[in-house]
């Protein structure tokens, strides 16, 4: 009788506790967007604020996941849709493929049928949202981490008529910067110094690819964007901000270089430490993102304004 009470005790908390997973698993997952892209079914998550009319159109973020990772939580690490709600836009957080989830953004589409693919979901998102809502399709923006920055970068060089500025903490950046300028896309950027995962001084590969140094890319983005000025400064004894202005069409190019800050979201949620290192709360990125997004309305190539 005790042994078998004993058992039903224990497959109780085995039930229980498959019951917890099942529904950690269901949160991390969590979608509640489908949409067909090429010969897949792609999910997303979806925020609308409440109480959007229809009256006035209002800018979309695109919010995109790093490796092993899920839209549900880079918005909870993020927290945009606290930032949406206020600001009244819309996010969107499309989700990766494969397990782990993931983006191949290490290749150019023409390159790859799987950077073609998740690039072309992308803008069929984009797309389908902006049928359906209002959308003010000169104030689209993308944003990512890590794998998702990398994608982020991506975007901009392959979908410059859709984005009017990108926006990428811890980028996993190795697509080469393409040999055509193309529009000119304003570009900020978050990177920690204790990045263990993806070093700010490059790394001879991952994921296959050689890591160009944050500082590099940057400067090599800024110059194919027409930057013509340079510009430092200290933000707080752990942060720097590098600016790069006078681009065309605009564009400007900032990236925050922070001492104490890991592959991690500043100012977001933290991860945890023994694996990403320290999230620095000295910066908050997803509100610098928005204040240097909403300063950048798309220019129509061969326009000013």
């Amino acid at each position: 009788m005790v042994r078998r009470s004993l058992w039903a005790a224990v497959g109780l908390a085995v039930t229980l506790g498959l019951g917890r997973l099942a529904w950690r698993l269901m949160a991390f997952f969590r979608s509640n967007g489908v949409l067909t892209s090429g010969d897949a079914r792609r999910r997303y998550l979806l925020h609308v604020p409440p109480g959007l009319s229809g009256e006035r159109a209002v800018p979309l973020v695109v919010v995109i996941h790093g490796f092993m990772q899920s839209p549900a939580h880079q918005r909870d690490m993020t927290r945009w849709d606290d930032v949406a709600d206020v600001e009244g836009f819309i996010t969107v957080y499309p989700m990766g493929t494969g397990l782990p989830l993931r983006w191949m953004a290490h290749e150019p589409s023409s390159a790859s049928d799987e950077t073609r693919a998740h690039v072309g979901f992308v803008r069929e998102l984009v797309e389908d949202l902006c049928e359906r809502y209002p959308v003010d399709r000169d104030r689209i923006y993308a944003c990512g981490m890590s794998n998702g920055g990398g994608l982020t970068m991506v975007l901009a060089y392959e979908l410059p008529e859709v984005f009017a500025a990108v926006g990428s903490v811890a980028g996993l950046y190795t697509y080469p910067l393409p040999e055509d300028e193309g529009r000119a896309v304003p570009l900020i950027a978050f990177h920690g110094e204790l990045d263990r995962i993806v070093p700010i001084e490059g790394h001879p590969r991952r994921m296959g690819y050689p890591v160009p140094a944050v500082a590099d890319l940057m400067e090599a983005y800024a110059a194919r964007c027409g930057c013509s000025a340079r510009a430092e400064a200290r933000v707080s004894d752990a942060v720097t901000r590098v600016s790069y202005t006078g681009g065309r069409d605009g564009s400007e190019v900032v990236w925050y270089r922070i001492a104490n800050g890991g592959h991690t979201w500043p100012g977001g949620v933290p991860l945890p430490e023994y694996i990403t290192g320290p999230t620095s709360h000295d910066v908050d990125a997803t509100r610098l993102m928005w204040d240097f997004f909403r300063r950048h309305a798309r220019v129509r190539v061969g326009t000013r304004g």
